[in-house]
């Protein structure tokens, strides 16, 4: 709803706008004034956007009023002036001024509404524009309020200031709205702010994680979300609320309280609304069962699947799980983090990551849906590692795979060899394969390779007349750049010199 002061000193004609408006615009208020000086008061104490203004009027006319109005910096209106045909100077003078427009007496209904509109338009944009840059002003400093861990009080209050956040006599909620699914984080906030665009007291914004965060004084506002986001059946999302704050300059600890409270989404992703005060008493579980997670780490490459099976489910109870802080749980994936998939991911090498890229994501139980997702990626992984273990103790228990690997090595040496051949020959997995090269020849494959190729082409440059291009392919090297090189680098002297120096 806007508000349109008319001010002219002929009644019917001031009476005539103002009727025309009402029909048109229905909840427009509007106000008349038969003077300038009538007019600016009527405008200080109403704070119009429009005033549609006489040029010559008694006490004060209509270009003194616009100077006045042009110097109230607490006064922002659009204004539109109304001039006769001999009135032109006067309506050039009130152009420089910045009007909006200027209309000929009598005023012509098309015409009138037709600037209203136009003007109408100008105001929605400018709004929307300005509590854009509010909004984004908003989210920035809350963040930073939230980021900072020794910002000090009087800046906290300084920024609500300037935040034109003020304080909450009735109290405050803190809600994180967590939505599983692919919206985009920006565009599901703009969905929060058509639902609760009602709410002059919300505020909702994007936390340093791309949550929607929301500062309400109505906690009635989270039920309307709630019932507003379940009518998408598809649509599974929860409301982590802290408890009622009085102190606007305890945020932190409110958003802190909303944060905890949606983390529980993790244990129970159907629940809708988690409140801080439903959660806080479930208590801190500092004894981990070590000697339960150290038995798998040990019993993992055995033949004891079920029973590490077994005692997974012993240490994942959920039971005990759920009665217990999240925060059990997260020490709980840090211990199995820490005693089982370090020490054996630093005991392989790189190479095996390839095969165990879950390794990264399991390190972070946030990085699953909820707590069931978790333990199948847990009990997969722990598994996988299970028969690498065992086909580890295998290839140590029968060296006859090595033996054999070699064997094909240097029967082949001169042809396209690499060692996803040599792996595919023995019927071993490339990277059990690359591991377990490493730990029997004492150094890689590529560099076992180039040693054998070497070593053949020695005995064929000190034994054969072959020229060193023709030695070059015997030995598998098709280029004999290539050849040079390698032999230079193992050998410390070029092919042609070694033969040199050996007759």
């Amino acid at each position: 709803m806007y508000k349109v002061l008319i001010a002219d000193d002929e009644k019917n004609i001031r009476l005539g706008i103002q009727a025309m408006i009402k029909r048109e615009y229905p909840d427009f208020e509007t106000f008349i004034a038969s003077d300038g000086q009538e007019a600016l008061d009527s405008i200080l104490e109403n704070k119009p956007d429009i005033v549609i203004t006489d040029i010559k009027m008694p006490r004060m006319d209509g270009i003194q009023l616009i100077k006045e109005l042009q110097q109230l910096e607490e006064i922002e209106t659009s204004i539109v002036i109304l001039s006769g045909y001999d009135d032109f100077t006067y309506a050039k003078e009130a152009i420089k001024h910045k009007v909006k427009d200027y209309l000929l007496k009598p005023v012509n209904r098309a015409e009138l509404f037709n600037t209203l509109n136009t003007i109408i338009e100008e105001l929605e944009n400018s709004q929307k524009m300005t509590f854009q840059h509010l909004d984004d002003y908003r989210a920035s400093q809350l963040n930073y309020i939230l980021l900072n861990p020794n910002i000090q009080q009087e800046v906290v209050e300084d920024l609500y200031r300037k935040m034109k956040i003020e304080s909450y006599p009735d109290g405050y909620y803190v809600g994180i709205v967590q939505l599983d699914g692919d919206i985009d984080g920006e565009d599901f906030l703009n969905k929060i702010n058509e639902l609760l665009h009602s709410s002059i007291d919300s505020i909702p914004f994007l936390d340093k994680d791309g949550r929607v965060t929301i500062i309400t004084a109505d906690f009635e506002q989270f039920s309307i979300l709630k019932e507003q986001l379940g009518r998408d059946k598809h649509s599974i999302f929860t409301i982590g609320i802290s408890e009622k704050e009085q102190d606007i300059r305890e945020f932190k600890k409110t958003y802190g309280q909303a944060a905890t409270a949606i983390k529980y989404h993790f244990l129970y992703p159907r629940r809708q609304i988690i409140l801080y005060e439903n959660i806080k008493e479930k208590p801190d579980v500092n004894s981990l069962p070590a000697d339960l997670i150290n038995k798998i780490s040990n019993m993992l490459g055995t033949e004891r699947e079920m029973e590490i099976k077994a005692i997974l489910r012993q240490v994942m109870d959920f039971d005990v799980i759920a009665h217990s802080s999240i925060n059990y749980l997260e020490n709980l994936n840090m211990e199995i983090n820490e005693t089982i998939f370090k020490v054996f991911f630093k005991r392989l090498g790189e190479e095996s990551l390839v095969t165990f890229e879950l390794l990264n994501k399991i390190d972070n139980i946030y990085n699953f849906e909820n707590f069931h997702e978790y333990f199948h990626a847990l009990e997969d992984l722990l598994m996988r590692i299970h028969e690498y273990n065992k086909q580890v103790k295998a290839v140590y228990s029968e060296q006859k795979y090595m033996d054999r690997a070699i064997a094909y090595i240097r029967e082949n040496y001169h042809k396209d060899l690499n060692l996803a051949v040599v792996a595919n020959y023995i019927s071993l997995n490339y990277s059990y394969f690359s591991h377990m090269f490493k730990e029997y020849i004492g150094q890689n494959f590529v560099d076992y390779l180039k040693m054998v190729r070497v070593e053949s082409s020695k005995r064929l440059l000190k034994e054969t007349d072959f020229k060193i291009l023709e030695i070059s392919e015997m030995v598998g090297y098709k280029n004999p750049k290539q050849f040079a090189r390698v032999f230079r680098d193992v050998e410390g002297v070029s092919p042609k010199e070694y033969r040199e120096m050996n007759g």
